[in-house]
């Protein structure tokens, strides 16, 4: 069973206001649709505090990139520290057409000079699709999503400080296993899902 509430600012009822009367109900889970102010991040935060499981989206770059725009918004770093739990980006990219779908050769070398490292070396084997009917003459059908997923650990909350540096984080999550948009573009660029010119639309490089 769940409750589904509109928000309407012109008439006061806001993210914020919505969220104080949804807690008054005591939901298992409360979803928000976007966090955009800081009154918004403030209940949202309010709410994980008392054991609410909180989900909502932020327009960020990427996954560590979440923990700064909090800050901007003026979540001091204990706060994130005591409500975040994890974070997901994701992006878009379509997926290669099944019907006209076809294999081609691309030097590791070639792919690197345009961003997109590979191991190992040599000759790689990727996919593109030559246009049909099915797919409009695009190469293109459906979409598939590509993803961080980064657990906020206690090592992450430690270099969180109002003074934080984001490419200090970013290092320290990978080093604890966060596989970056590009990397998991990559790997589905590899597996025939999509192309390397989908990935660098979508991506760039994060090291």
């Amino acid at each position: 069973e769940f409750n589904q509430i509109a928000v309407q600012p012109a008439v006061n009822v806001t993210f914020g206001a919505v969220l104080k009367s949804i807690l008054r109900q005591d939901p298992d889970i409360i979803m928000v649709g976007e966090i955009r102010d800081l009154e918004t991040a403030h209940a949202a935060v309010q709410a994980a505090l008392t054991g609410h499981l909180v989900l909502s989206t932020l327009h960020t770059n990427d996954a560590v990139s979440t923990i700064f725009r909090l800050l901007d918004l003026g979540i001091p770093p204990y706060l994130i520290h005591s409500s975040l739990i994890g974070v997901i980006a994701q992006r878009l990219v379509r997926k290669i057409c099944p019907y006209c779908t076809q294999e081609f050769e691309m030097d590791a070398k070639e792919l690197s000079d345009i961003g997109l490292k590979i191991k190992p070396s040599g000759v790689v084997k990727l996919n593109h699709g030559k246009g049909c009917v099915k797919c409009r003459n695009t190469g293109y059908k459906g979409r598939t999503g590509i993803y961080e997923i980064m657990p906020y650990s206690d090592s992450l909350k430690m270099l969180t400080t109002p003074d934080a540096r984001l490419e200090i984080l970013r290092e320290k999550a990978m080093k604890e296993g966060l596989v970056l948009l590009r990397q998991n573009g990559i790997k589905k660029m590899l597996k025939g899902q999509t192309t390397y010119q989908e990935i660098l639309r979508v991506t760039w490089d994060q090291k």
